[in-house]
């Protein structure tokens, strides 16, 4: 990362030092820069960029509590600052708190990065804060957080520059729907048992004679009628029931019998006469 010059420190006393730790941070010697702006804010208490600075070699010395500790203090200093350069500080924040496994803090300064960052750097952030969410089990977040990641990748990031993380991005998102799609299959059953369970319970606590609220009646068996055949008196022998309604025997008998018995009967007395 390219930043301005000492001049920028306009109540230095010894900006020949203050170019010199710029010139080691620009070419990426973060100790021998770290050295000199340690001496030099000990001794003027350098301004709050230079003091951001300082944070930025930390975090390039792989020092993630000494980043966060500069880096915290300054940022909520640093609105008069150029938009991309407070991208940089933000995110180098939200990495060391990240690295410091302070997903929280590292999420919130991942979200500043992003409303002052470049697009083409939108996707990476977005990835890193998959990475926060995931780490918090927030799975539905983290998934949001891959597919922006994916979109911006494919959007403002050739494919062959970011084939790898994009590869990356699209299992991780994959990997959250699996665990979204396991917890609600989860929460359908624990729902369905608490149901079962708070039926139980009232079942159990409502008492049996109150289910029943009548006493069951002894029903009166019915003996069957036996009829006895009438009996002529003088012969002692059984007189045949008097057919008090022919037409209805004689239509009960044709339903019931597909030969005429009466005409069967009439043919019998013609032959015998």
């Amino acid at each position: 990362m390219s930043i301005l010059s000492a001049s920028a420190q306009t109540s230095d006393p010894d900006p020949v030092q203050l170019d010199k730790a710029v010139a080691y941070f620009n070419s990426g010697k973060y100790h021998e820069a770290l050295l000199i702006f340690q001496q030099l804010d000990k001794r003027y208490k350098l301004n709050d960029r230079f003091r951001a600075y300082i944070g930025l070699c930390y975090y390039n010395e792989w020092e993630y509590k000494s980043a966060t500790n500069y880096l915290d203090e300054v940022a909520p200093r640093l609105a008069v600052l150029a938009p991309h350069e407070r991208s940089v500080y933000y995110f180098a924040n939200a990495e060391s708190h990240f690295h410091l496994q302070e997903y929280k803090p590292a999420i919130s300064f991942y979200e500043q990065a992003l409303t002052v960052c470049y697009d083409s750097e939108k996707g990476e952030i977005y990835y890193r804060l998959g990475l926060c969410y995931m780490f918090g089990e927030e799975w539905e977040k983290a998934r949001d957080a891959y597919m922006l990641s994916e979109t911006f990748f494919r959007k403002h990031r050739t494919a062959t520059d970011v084939e790898a993380r994009l590869a990356q991005v699209v299992n991780m998102r994959k990997g959250c729907q699996a665990k979204i799609d396991e917890k609600l299959a989860a929460d359908s059953i624990a729902r369905a048992k608490a149901v079962e369970d708070s039926l139980r319970a009232i079942a159990a606590s409502i008492p049996l004679d109150s289910v029943i609220t009548e006493k069951p009646t002894d029903t009166i068996s019915s003996k069957p009628i036996v009829t006895t055949p009438m009996v002529n008196k003088k012969k002692k022998t059984p007189v045949p029931p008097i057919d008090d309604k022919p037409e209805k025997q004689k239509k009960k008998q044709e339903d019931v019998a597909p030969i005429n018995l009466e005409d069967l009967y009439k043919d019998k007395v013609k032959v015998e006469e």
